[in-house]
């Protein structure tokens, strides 16, 4: 028998949306990832509502790990929050614990000093948080292991305005800082996150889960498949690429963040202008293996469903 592989020690950052919590449940219940600590950040919802929905997940999990409070804004510009109702906080209720004292950033850089070359790193929201740690220790790209980013579009519409993905729209300059900053990243856009989509049997699986999220599927997986909305994998779809890189295939380019106010706002593109001396290239996800990455998946989020 092969031995298995030692798990992969993860530091999470999440906006608390429900692809977060989904994303955070399959990481942890996933054999192959060791999820450290978990830094909340702007986004979906406010940073204090993002660690609270996060330690309720990590409750309804039977999971301890440290959550620590994040960045409440972008560097320099006005906040914005894609889901201000807080969805996943009226379905999920509150948690009974409370963050750690720690601000998110400084876990970030405590944990990556401890493990040099051996922590990655799961981006779910705005860069803000790993921008600040970046400012806190310039290291930070030599002492991280793998950086997997949820972000970006450089093909179709984009989800917050015609060309831009949100999480990079939310704080542009936090994202520029990280792309250019020289990390081993794998950016995770919506090129191939709008490729995954649940189908009915794979809702019908989730269902499965006694948690309120099983509930939520089975109410999906009920619905005529014309009648339900759009429902792309964003953030656990990068959580999968996190354990297995397989996946995905990727372009190795420097990437180039709009920073101007106006519709360009937050749009990610190749810079192959760059050259040598130029931007460090980042990869970019171009193509997916859709069904393998569905079954990697919903065997981890309800494991010994098969």
């Amino acid at each position: 028998m092969t031995p298995q592989a030692a798990p992969v020690p993860v530091l999470v950052d999440t906006d608390g949306g429900l692809d977060d919590a989904l994303a955070l449940v399959f990481l942890t219940r996933s054999p192959a990832v060791d999820v450290v600590a978990i830094g909340s950040v702007h986004g979906n919802v406010p940073a204090e509502a993002a660690a609270r929905n996060t330690l309720r997940v990590l409750e309804l999990l039977g999971a301890e790990v440290p959550v620590a409070q994040g960045a409440t804004g972008p560097l320099t510009r006005e906040v914005h929050y894609r889901h201000p109702e807080d969805p996943v906080g009226r379905l999920l209720g509150a948690p009974a614990a409370g963050p750690v004292g720690e601000p998110a950033a400084a876990q970030l850089v405590r944990h990556v000093r401890a493990r040099p070359g051996a922590l990655s790193l799961l981006t779910l929201g705005p860069l803000t948080n790993l921008a600040l740690a970046l400012r806190q220790e310039p290291r930070l790209p030599e002492l991280a292991g793998r950086v997997v980013v949820m972000g970006g579009v450089f093909s179709g519409d984009g989800s917050v305005s015609a060309v831009a993905e949100t999480n990079i729209w939310c704080d542009p300059e936090a994202a520029d800082m990280v792309l250019t900053a020289g990390f081993d990243l794998t950016l995770v856009g919506l090129d191939v996150t709008r490729q995954v989509q649940p189908t009915t049997g794979w809702l019908t699986a989730l269902a499965q889960d006694p948690l309120p999220w099983g509930g939520f599927a089975a109410l999906l997986a009920a619905a005529p498949p014309d009648q339900r909305p759009p429902m792309p994998l964003h953030d656990p779809l990068a959580a999968a690429v996190l354990a297995r890189p397989d996946l995905v295939s990727c372009r190795s380019t420097p990437v180039r963040v709009e920073l101007a106010e106006g519709a360009a706002r937050g749009r990610t593109r190749a810079d192959s202008s760059s050259g040598r001396g130029g931007r460090p290239a980042v990869q970019v996800a171009e193509d997916v293996h859709v069904e393998q990455a569905l079954d990697v998946l919903i065997e981890g989020l309800v494991p010994g469903l098969r």
